[in-house]
């Protein structure tokens, strides 16, 4: 748009670059490889964690609350009408803190891994949540997972971590195949850098 420009040249600072959501595959794009995480017993430690933080937050809540539902100067006396909107504060309380850790790691569970003649894709779903072009990306292998890095990468917020982003392929059961396609279509493996930072 010509007025984005002339306030980009106005206040002297480089215009915001908006990384749009990435596109599927299409015809001139052919798909080398497709695959999930391997189910195990990481998975089912991470469902019994996000039961047992949820119990843990809806117990904290309560104790909370405990001590005004017999009245104080603060809350008044509460009595059976009150009843229906402490229940609705502590199930919004669990549910603010619960519900991005739950996203984050239903996100992960559910993950479609698709490497194609020019990207490697993270699905979720009908969206794709993380990409990398593997043309010059930096490639880490592990026991179970593979790690892209190429500047200008793709990552929903889901699959963000505190370490640097990586487009990651995790609990795979052949990762070294992975690496051997992703090579043929320009990855390099690399034994440091930002890819090896997870």
């Amino acid at each position: 748009m010509p007025g984005e420009a002339g306030a980009g040249a106005l206040t002297g600072a480089p215009a915001a670059r908006v990384q749009a959501r990435p596109v599927a595959p299409g015809p001139a794009e052919t798909i080398l490889w497709e695959g999930r995480p391997a189910l195990g017993a990481g998975r089912l430690f991470e469902g019994l964690f996000l039961l047992i933080l949820l119990g843990t937050l809806a117990l904290a809540a309560l104790l909370l609350i405990a001590p005004h539902l017999a009245g104080s100067a603060f809350a008044g006396t509460p009595d059976a009408r009150a009843l229906p909107l402490i229940l609705l504060m502590v199930v919004g309380v669990v549910l603010i803190i619960a519900l991005p850790v739950w996203l984050r790691s239903t996100a992960r569970g559910r993950a479609r891994y698709m490497l194609t003649n020019r990207r490697a894709l993270i699905w979720v779903g009908r969206s794709i949540v993380g990409e990398a072009i593997l043309f010059g990306a930096e490639m880490t292998v592990g026991p179970t997972a593979v790690r892209f890095w190429n500047h200008g990468l793709y990552l929903d917020w889901r699959l963000r971590d505190e370490g640097p982003d990586l487009v990651r392929f995790e609990r795979l059961a052949r990762p070294e195949e992975v690496a051997a396609i992703a090579e043929g279509q320009g990855a390099r493996r690399v034994d440091d850098g930002p890819a090896q930072a997870a």
